[in-house]
């Protein structure tokens, strides 16, 4: 019961993310911290039943509604400090009750976050651990991964991610599980470190972006070129098999599946090689979107699909650009197999 009411005070955290009145939406917060724990008879956080969409979840990447992280994008970074504050105290908390429990997790859990402060200083550590070796020092890592991942750009990212994952992924019990488990978000807390350091344009960032893309690789499964732009609140489930070509772009709030390639064709449009995805798109487990299309807003791209035509908005993608009428995706009667290669 207690993990239920923390979930609950995860979406009471992020319900006053518009407040232009920080200390008030604090004590808001506060509130909803202390209800929530009382509450027995806590759900978890709404998660809608995708079976009636038509599609399996997993296989077809219908992402069911759900609570956003709540326009953590659009909040000031007062406000964005203040909920990463509460995160972490929540993270700690977490991370206090599981290290009385077992003598072996309590020394992980020691150096992997009650020795920090904030949700970047304990990031950088986990982070830090599965990039290091192999003649890269974890001493000199850190540092780097700390740095950045510490910017106000990033640390409002990191939360929508972070908060994005706990909100639709059934194994996904609680915001530590997410911190120290879920590759696909290191992975994509690396591509965000590796972007900012491409983004500096000089030739030791550009070569530690790509030393950390291929340390991602290695680790993670997962290839990002640190040039491709990835919005917030994004969620790679997995991550296995996932690759992001150079000149590729996602929005925020996209929910994408094990194997998703956006490749390119070799052809090139104003300077794009590679797809750009917008918001609030799913891609199915094995989808690939090829060269420079535009997948619109709240589109949908089934599992192995193969994209390389543009997708209009809110549209659903099957086999070879097989889109699908609204009432033919929207029915539990529709199977995707039988479209496959049509």
């Amino acid at each position: 019961m207690a993990r239920r009411g923390r979930r609950l005070a995860v979406c009471a955290l992020f319900a006053s993310a518009s407040s232009r009145a920080p200390a008030r939406a604090l004590h808001r917060t506060e509130t909803s911290l202390s209800r929530a724990g009382q509450r027995m008879d806590a759900t978890r956080l709404p998660r809608a039943d995708a079976t009636h969409l038509g599609f399996d979840f997993e296989s077809a990447a219908v992402m069911p509604p759900t609570i956003t992280p709540l326009l953590i994008k659009k909040a000031s970074f007062t406000d964005v400090r203040a909920y990463g504050a509460q995160v972490w105290n929540l993270l700690h908390t977490e991370a206090s009750a599981l290290a009385s429990q077992s003598a072996l997790l309590r020394g992980y859990l020691s150096g992997a976050v009650l020795a920090h402060g904030t949700v970047a200083s304990s990031l950088a550590h986990v982070l830090a651990d599965r990039l290091s070796g192999n003649g890269l020092d974890r001493t000199h890592v850190a540092p780097v991964l700390a740095e950045h991942l510490a910017s106000p750009d990033i640390v409002r990212a990191t939360l929508a991610d972070l908060t994005q994952v706990v909100n639709i992924d059934p194994c996904a019990p609680d915001l530590l599980t997410v911190l120290l488990h879920f590759k696909g978000f290191h992975g994509l807390q690396t591509h965000r470190v590796a972007h900012a350091l491409w983004q500096r344009g000089d030739s030791a960032s550009r070569q530690t972006a790509l030393l950390l893309q291929g340390r991602a690789s290695a680790a993670f499964g997962m290839d990002v070129h640190p040039q491709a732009q990835i919005g917030n609140g994004v969620f790679l489930d997995h991550a296995t098999g996932v690759v992001i070509g150079q000149t590729a772009s996602i929005g925020d709030f996209c929910y994408v599946l094990h194997g998703v390639t956006l490749g390119s064709t070799g052809k090139t449009v104003n300077g794009r090689r590679h797809p750009s995805v917008k918001s609030h798109v799913s891609l199915g487990a094995g989808s690939a979107i090829l060269g420079p299309v535009t997948v619109g807003d709240h589109a949908l791209v089934g599992a192995h699909a193969i994209v390389s035509k543009s997708v209009q908005k809110g549209a659903t993608v099957v086999g070879t650009n097989k889109v699908l009428a609204k009432d033919e995706a929207g029915t539990e009667e529709f199977d995707w197999l039988t479209h496959w290669h049509i």
